[in-house]
C-alpha cells in the first residue's frame, strides 16, 4: 500500500501544524534545536512543534472520509466504545479496552470525534491510553 506520508503536531500556541516532518538535533546556522513540521509543499517555513504532540498520517480514512492520525480517538458505533490510533510493530492499530485490531481492517467502522491531546477526555474507563 502506497499512502501520503504527512505529519502533524501542535505549536506552542496550541495550533496544528501539517506536513513534512524534520527533527534537528544539533543547531543549524540560524535554525534551532526541535521539532518541526513544514507544509508538504516544502516551503521555506517550518512551525516549531512540542514533540509528544507528533503524530503520522495512517494514509487511512474514518467512515467519514476525515484522515486518520496517530494519536487519533475514535468512537466504534458496532462495539460502542472509544479506541486510539497507535503505531506499533510496524503498523496502525486501533486500540480500545484490552483489544488491538488492525487499523486497516476496521477504518470503516469507526469515527474519528478528536485526539489524544485535545480530547483525553473522551477515553473512559477501560480504554487505551
Amino acid at each position: 500500500m502506497n499512502r501520503t506520508i504527512e505529519f502533524r503536531g501542535k505549536n506552542i500556541n496550541g495550533h496544528w501544524a501539517y506536513g513534512n516532518l524534520a527533527v534537528i538535533k544539533e543547531k543549524l546556522d540560524s535554525v534551532g534545536i526541535g521539532t518541526f513540521i513544514s507544509n508538504s509543499a516544502g516551503a521555506p517555513f517550518a512551525y516549531q512543534v512540542r514533540p509528544e504532540t507528533v503524530g503520522q498520517y495512517t494514509g487511512l480514512s474514518d467512515k467519514n472520509g476525515n484522515k486518520i492520525f496517530e494519536g487519533d480517538i475514535g468512537w466504534d458505533d458496532h462495539n460502542e466504545c472509544w479506541g486510539v490510533v497507535v503505531f506499533d510493530e510496524g503498523k496502525f492499530l486501533y486500540e480500545w479496552e484490552n483489544i488491538s485490531e488492525d487499523l486497516w481492517e476496521i477504518k470503516g467502522d469507526i469515527e474519528i470525534r478528536g485526539n489524544i491531546h485535545d480530547n483525553s477526555e473522551l477515553l473512559g474507563e477501560g480504554a487505551a491510553t
